[in-house]
């Protein structure tokens, strides 16, 4: 019957938003398994590359607002630049997209990193790559058809250590636009940039230095 097929999943993923803070939305649908969709699970493994990261207090608050659920390592350096870093893992839990039958839906906020200034170029294309999919249902589960994809163990969701057996299914790719574009720093401009900075500075400091001693002249 219907209820032992495996699923068939198409997904879709883009970045939305402009400059260094931006919205990685992941849409997921879901053929062939009507009986359990209601039942069912989905869970993205996302991996961030160096020039990207997850804000992991940012999840934080959201997640206490009910607007995510992903797990993300406390561990990230969110100051650090693109080349004293290291790309990252972060699980993102999907939830049921109201706006389309048997989908699913996440939106992360991503953040990009300062690259160093480059001689060549103005502006570094970030891709992310496409994620692990893990799905679990708690009925009819896992489906006769679907036995020889592997069953991998993982958080049950964000707010528990339990861990659950989730499958690893593998998914069309139907739209994939996840390329970030940051601008970066142009090296020949860093002397200009220096002296202008130590110009500004002693004007500044100038004039703070004039009205102190005009402010002094006053008093006495």
């Amino acid at each position: 019957g219907a209820e032992y097929s495996c699923p068939q999943l198409k997904v879709e993923r883009e970045i939305l938003k402009e400059g260094f803070h931006r919205d990685l939305v992941t849409r997921v649908s879901i053929q062939d398994f009507v009986e359990q969709v209601d039942s069912c699970r989905i869970l993205l493994n996302e991996t961030m590359p160096s020039g990207l990261f997850m804000d992991p207090f940012q999840i934080s608050s959201l997640q206490q607002h009910h607007l995510v659920e992903a797990i993300v390592p406390t561990s990230i350096d969110v100051e650090a630049p693109e080349y004293l870093s290291k790309e990252h893992t972060a699980l993102v839990y999907m939830k049921p997209d109201e706006t389309c039958k048997d989908c699913y839906i996440s939106t992360v906020p991503v953040h990009a990193r300062y690259h160093r200034p480059s001689a060549e170029v103005y502006e570094m294309s970030i891709h992310i790559r496409s994620p692990q999919l893990l799905m679990r249902c708690s009925k009819d589960f896992p489906p006769r058809d679907c036995t020889k994809h592997p069953l991998i163990e993982a958080p049950c969701g964000s707010s528990t250590e339990k861990e659950c057996e989730w499958m690893d299914l593998p998914y069309t790719l139907v739209k994939d636009n996840t390329t970030v574009k940051v601008p970066v720093g142009i090296e020949q401009h860093g002397p200009v940039v220096c002296i202008v900075t130590i110009a500004v500075t002693l004007i500044c400091t100038g004039m703070l230095l004039r009205t102190i001693y005009k402010h002094k002249q006053k008093s006495t």
